[in-house]
């Protein structure tokens, strides 16, 4: 999916192009390669000269005795745990969409929270006792898998839940699990909403491993954005401006490299609310797309967006964040919007959290600028 916005402002017409074509195929590539041999996490990572953000593999090949509390220390499975209103969110869409025992799939299913949430919501659901429901949990890092086990055992949901190491596009309907599933659960979602491979996991489960019109959770995100002004927001990013104000003599940025140490046009995440006061809003919040998880979706895509300034200023930034639509019928939403945004009584207060961000992006001293946040797919 790539977007493509047109920004209309006083005396200024503004246009800009998306794409993360380098935090995609990060993600594409590794998931073309096989996970017999070792164990692999994605992990995020910014480099400190260039500032672009990438998914990492790091491999873990599982040596007899070796620890792997560091490599689970370094994710962010903890703080996801921590987040009740996420967990709160999918346990009622998840009790709400299953309506009855039925095969379920969880992709990606870490600790397997949503695929416990699956079992007691079709616990609730049986008929004397007959169970004919069943949830199939995919997940590729073998630490988690060996962690979710134990989980299970102490919940003693090892019957219930079929636990398989495999990424879920190595699994196959007739071996590794019996039947198409009828409804996907699934949380594989970043700060960019579908920076973590998302849309070739979705592409393939509808494809291969879901009946045709599957129920889902999520069912919908939705993205925004706003323009901002902040020279505080731009100094923290401006290394090269920043030391030319200074009268000490110490220079910091080697020559020839001056263009590293400015501020470039990418993808930032990080908490906006913490520098809310320097921050001026020049548009209302605008959609940028919606995706949805209930149907396949395209590798790729365009759209345009008319954004009106508020008032006059400086666009230094845009600011991005989603919602998301975790039943059909639109009541249970998780947002990752900025505090200044006000929140409906479904969605609530949002918690302090470090797995989700909002997104800047910044646009630096031009009326035609080219912003990187594109959503491309290729096998």
């Amino acid at each position: 999916m790539s977007s493509l916005f047109s920004l209309l402002l006083p005396k200024t017409f503004i246009s800009f192009r998306c794409h993360s074509v380098t935090r995609l195929r990060s993600s594409v590539a590794a998931r073309t390669m096989s996970s017999q041999s070792s164990q692999r996490v994605f992990q995020l990572r910014q480099d400190p000269l260039t500032g672009n953000s990438e998914w990492i593999i790091i491999e873990d090949n599982d040596q007899p005795g070796a620890s792997t509390d560091g490599l689970l220390a370094t994710t962010s499975y903890l703080d996801m745990l921590n987040d009740s209103r996420r967990n709160r969110a999918y346990r009622l869409a998840i009790e709400k969409t299953i309506t009855e025992p039925c095969h379920v799939l969880d992709i990606g299913a870490e600790t397997g929270l949503l695929s416990m949430m699956a079992v007691r919501a079709m616990r609730g659901k049986e008929e004397s006792g007959d169970s004919k429901g069943m949830v199939t949990a995919c997940e590729s890092y073998l630490p988690m898998v060996k962690l979710m086990r134990k989980v299970l055992h102490k919940n003693g949901m090892t019957k219930n839940i079929n636990l398989i190491n495999k990424r879920s596009d190595e699994l196959k309907v007739g071996s590794d699990i019996a039947s198409r599933a009828d409804v996907l659960v699934s949380e594989i979602l970043d700060s960019e909403l579908l920076g973590e491979g998302l849309i070739p996991s979705l592409q393939h489960a509808h494809d291969m491993l879901l009946v045709d019109n599957p129920k889902t959770v999520p069912y919908r995100a939705t993205t925004y954005c706003q323009l901002v002004e902040s020279t505080f927001l731009c100094n923290m990013h401006d290394l090269r401006n920043n030391e030319a104000k200074t009268s000490d003599g110490v220079r910091l940025v080697p020559p020839g490299l001056e263009s590293l140490f400015g501020i470039k046009s990418q993808q930032y995440s990080m908490h906006v609310d913490a520098i809310e006061k320097y921050i001026k809003l020049l548009s209302e919040p605008v959609k940028i797309f919606e995706f949805d998880f209930w149907k396949r979706p395209e590798s790729n895509g365009e759209l345009d967006v008319h954004i009106e300034a508020i008032t006059a200023g400086s666009v230094h930034a845009i600011i991005s964040w989603w919602v998301l639509q975790l039943d059909s019928e639109g009541t249970i939403f998780y947002s990752t919007a900025p505090r200044w945004i006000d929140s409906n009584s479904e969605i609530g207060v949002r918690d302090w959290c470090d797995h989700w961000k909002q997104c800047v992006w910044f646009t630096p001293g031009a009326e035609e600028i080219s912003i990187s946040v594109s959503h491309i797919f290729r096998k």
